[in-house]
């Protein structure tokens, strides 16, 4: 893949988008783009009061308002006045937000229009030169270039612009494209990196397509193209690529178009795994591919995929399954997390039952695979089964005791076998109450080995120093001591007190998730796997799941990390975002 001299294809390929991409954007994308601008500025006006109605002799007044211009409807309307911290504001009236008249909004804000209703963004007129971005969206557009049909797959940053004089437009940005031939593929730039002392790293566009022979694969996710067609895909270089069927809408599904051409590029083959194997299986295994920190650095969108065996034809032997089991597979719709438990316990000679399958599907744990390390996966996915089902009956309150699960259990048996015990007896194995076993386990081990640990604890706090990041309320730090482990096991009622040795030996690496506003208090813990830069759980109390909040601030850190960790002069975490290449500081 790549191997063939690359054409110039930056005259193939137009700027200007299609026609009818307006119409079908502000259909497709409305829920992206509608947002529309409000305008504020203070305004002295006369107080038509009662009191020169009551008094002849009273002197006329001016009091201060704030007139506001909505780019939605085009009409204005006074408001009163209000001050924020970030300066005045207005107050908006009580039959629009239902505050009776406290809310006060000011520059950067969202709220309804008080004049039609619209979602709007807010600005002070003064902020604004011409224009300001309310809204945004990103979509790519489907054609064929050049005289050999090159499949051109355009990506188009849409903006929704209010203006200073009035009115607002759709603007639609071109900034990259993937033109793929039958066996190579050009990528052009329509963006490069700006810098400002002031707003630190921005996107600046350029008047024209930029084409490098060495390319990263940047643009990642889209479920939006317009004018994909299976008639457009038959006239293209590309004739059985299938990229409307990868593009169907399935549950859980994430589309990578760029990523899945390049591997039918390489293996044409695959078009046979998503008609007549397990798409999503192959959803999932290109999201993995494409979010592995590895393909930061990818060269020119180059997909490996070593789960899958290339050199067979039939989509059974390239899963690593028979015929049969491919039936029973299909019949189930399986997932990514289900074919790798299925494999993982068929390699250690354990065949799974459909009901064994669907026991798993119920469960709905994506770490079930972990117990093929252990053996007896059919056995221990039952033994969760039955633990979860008896946690229900004993309580009414579903956040009150940890869930058991994959990783509770595994840390149940790592530490029984620290403590050596024999793991080949059934009531050692599989107890009555693996909730409470866990944490007895764990206190046996928590006292171990802690003063032989300090000097260990200081040289990783000096090596893990430099992955300390602060973001969006949140910040995260590696443990500093096996007291500090403690005294988190104990605050959120899990096990990390006996990651202590591992932490210690550099076999893990521990970190603790705080609230800005709390640092001192146990909130969420992690844990990293140093070599491979993922994370191998985050845990809050009682072993809970992450928040939508923590989950978005470890991503945001993670790919912090995979990036080198890097700070501006100031120290401060600098952030590259996913998309277009862009940075800014956390």
């Amino acid at each position: 893949m790549g191997t063939k001299r690359t054409p110039d294809c930056r005259a193939l390929v137009p700027r200007t988008p299609p026609v009818e991409l307006w119409a079908w954007a502000r259909k497709e994308l409305s829920e992206d783009l509608n947002r529309h601008g409000l305008l504020y500025q203070a305004e002295w006006v006369q107080d038509w009061g009662l009191e020169p109605f009551l008094d002849e002799w009273a002197e006329p007044r001016k009091r201060k308002m704030v007139r506001v211009s909505c780019s939605c409807c085009g009409e204005s309307q006074l408001l009163h006045w209000g001050r924020t911290e970030k300066g005045y504001g207005f107050v908006l009236p009580e039959d629009v937000e239902g505050d009776w008249g406290h809310a006060v909004v000011s520059s950067g804000d969202e709220c309804r229009c008080p004049i039609c209703g619209a979602s709007v963004l807010v600005r002070k007129r003064a902020e604004v030169k011409d224009y300001f971005v309310t809204a945004e969206a990103v979509c790519m557009s489907a054609a064929l270039v050049g005289e050999d049909n090159r499949l051109a797959l355009t990506g188009w940053h849409i903006q929704r612009r209010a203006y200073k004089s009035g009115g607002e437009r759709l603007e639609v940005l071109p900034v990259e494209a993937y033109v793929f031939g039958p066996h190579e593929c050009a990528k052009l730039m329509g963006w490069r990196k700006g810098y400002s002392g002031h707003g630190g790293y921005f996107v600046q566009y350029s008047r024209q397509w930029r084409q490098t022979g060495n390319w990263t694969e940047r643009w990642g996710r889209e479920e939006h193209i317009f004018g994909l067609t299976p008639e457009l895909l038959a006239r293209s270089a590309l004739p059985h690529c299938k990229l409307d069927v990868y593009m169907t809408a399935r549950p859980g599904a994430r589309h990578y178009p760029v990523a899945y051409l390049r591997l039918y590029q390489a293996h044409p083959n695959v078009e046979s795994l998503l008609l007549h194997g397990l798409p999503r299986v192959l959803d999932g295994l290109i999201a993995n591919g494409v979010n592995d920190r590895l393909w930061d650095e990818n060269r020119r969108g180059s997909l490996e995929m070593p789960a899958i065996d290339w050199t067979q034809s039939r989509p059974a032997q390239m899963l690593h399954l028979t015929k049969t089991e491919l039936v029973m597979a299909r019949r189930q719709c399986w997932g990514l997390f289900l074919w790798e438990l299925f494999t993982a316990a068929k390699q250690i000679g354990e065949q799974l039952t459909e009901d064994e399958v669907q026991d798993a599907f119920c469960l709905g744990d994506e770490h079930l695979a972990l117990l093929a390390l252990w053996g007896q996966v059919g056995k221990s996915i039952r033994y969760l089964l039955r633990q979860c089902e008896t946690l229900a009956q004993e309580t009414d309150d579903a956040g009150a005791d940890p869930i058991p699960d994959t990783q509770i259990l595994a840390d149940y048996w790592t530490m029984a076998q620290q403590l050596g015990r024999d793991l080949s007896d059934p009531a050692v194995r599989y107890p009555a109450d693996l909730i409470a076993a866990h944490d007895r386990a764990a206190e046996q081990l928590r006292g171990r080995g802690e003063a032989d640990r300090a000097n260990l604890f200081r040289l990783r706090r000096k090596v893990l120093k430099k992955y300390t990041f602060v973001s969006d309320g949140l910040l995260i730090r590696p443990a500093a001591s096996q007291r500090e482990l403690t005294a988190e096991g104990d605050a959120l009622h899990h096990c990390v007190g006996s990651y202590g040795k591992r932490h210690a030996q550099g076999a893990t690496a521990i970190f603790f998730i705080r609230r800005t506003c709390q640092p001192g208090t146990p909130y969420f813990t992690l844990e990293l796997d140093e070599g491979a830069l993922t994370v191998r759980q985050n845990r809050g109390k009682y072993n809970g799941p992450r928040t939508p909040e923590v989950e978005v601030f470890e991503q945001k850190w993670l790919a912090w990390v995979r990036a080198g960790a890097p700070r501006d002069k100031h120290g401060r975490p600098v952030v590259r975002a996913l998309k277009h290449g862009k940075e800014y500081v956390a």
